[in-house]
């Protein structure tokens, strides 16, 4: 629990003939090591005890004690610890929403608000700028436990964007939380993943092993939600681009393969557009940015 002190012990046994000497030991903050044998005899055993204060954490933990010793074969002995700190209000199962939504089409995501301090738990305002979304809170167990809904806009705006929620709360420790809103509205044609970036290459190994670009290839999909009959056609206005597409079993999408063309690559920055033109009286045409780099290395 957030605030709390965990103490615990890693037990070490000598299996050597000579004197096991512990020199000193390093380890993650904020755990602390209390107590530490300096040697153990051959055959004997101690014990490190170790305590983590928790009040500046919260969520996932992983620490390390390091062991310094003056054995040639075992120099430096490792010794982990992992949890998870829980805090007094904990928002599960992470603080953040991704919901994907079509439009026309509603879509939601649900978390839970759980109180884990003695006194009851109310909720108050629940902020956010965002007029891509609606929140919806309900009480599950009063004072305990609150579900909270995001409901993206069937008609809002589209595109993908990420927006926090503020939500106020009675607790002294956590009187506000933190909840990031990762929405995405697509239309009925979309690509995925919504631009491309080609990276840096050093043309160097470009001259040295050409067919590297093929296996730097990215692939981009393109979908028709609830599509059976969709045709597209794939262009792009970047002359030093391999571009190759493929039509899905079944007729709802493409997979387009881009890659750079050995002979054609220069040295410098590229910027372009892949256009889609489809059969889809709604989005007739798409644009994706694609970006990359050659070095002059």
């Amino acid at each position: 629990m957030h605030g709390s002190e965990v103490e615990h012990d890693f037990w070490l046994k000598n299996e050597g003939s000579k004197v096991l000497k512990i020199v000193k030991a390093s380890m993650t903050a904020p755990l602390r090591v209390t107590r530490m044998p300096r040697e153990l005899a051959p055959g004997g055993e101690d014990l490190i005890h170790f305590r983590l204060d928790t009040a500046a954490l919260s969520g996932p933990f992983k620490g390390q004690i390091t062991v310094f010793l003056n054995d040639p074969d075992l120099p430096e002995a490792d010794l982990s610890f992992e949890g998870v700190v829980i805090p007094p209000v904990e928002v599960a199962p992470l603080p953040a929403f991704f919901v994907s939504g079509l439009r026309g089409k509603e879509a939601s995501a649900s978390l839970e608000i759980i109180n884990h301090e003695a006194e009851p738990l109310r909720i108050g305002k629940i902020e956010h700028a965002s007029e891509r979304f609606t929140t919806n809170l309900e009480t599950l167990r009063p004072g305990e436990r609150y579900r909270l809904t995001l409901i993206l806009k069937p008609d809002g705006p589209g595109g993908r964007k990420t927006e926090p929620i503020t939500v106020a709360t009675s607790s002294g420790v956590q009187p506000t939380l933190e909840i990031s809103a990762n929405t995405y509205l697509h239309e009925r044609i979309y690509v995925f993943p919504d631009s491309v970036d080609l990276g840096a290459i050093p043309i160097s190994q470009i001259r040295k092993n050409p067919a590297l670009l093929g296996t730097l290839a990215q692939t981009l999909m393109v979908y028709q939600e609830e599509g059976s009959d969709f045709r597209a056609a794939l262009r792009t206005d970047l002359p030093m681009l391999n571009l190759k597409w493929e039509r899905g079993p079944k007729g709802d999408r493409y997979q387009a393969t881009i890659s750079l063309d050995p002979d054609k690559v220069n040295v410098g920055f590229y910027d372009g557009l892949l256009i889609i033109d489809t059969n889809d009286p709604a989005s007739p045409r798409l644009t994706v940015a694609i970006s990359g780099r050659i070095l002059n290395q």
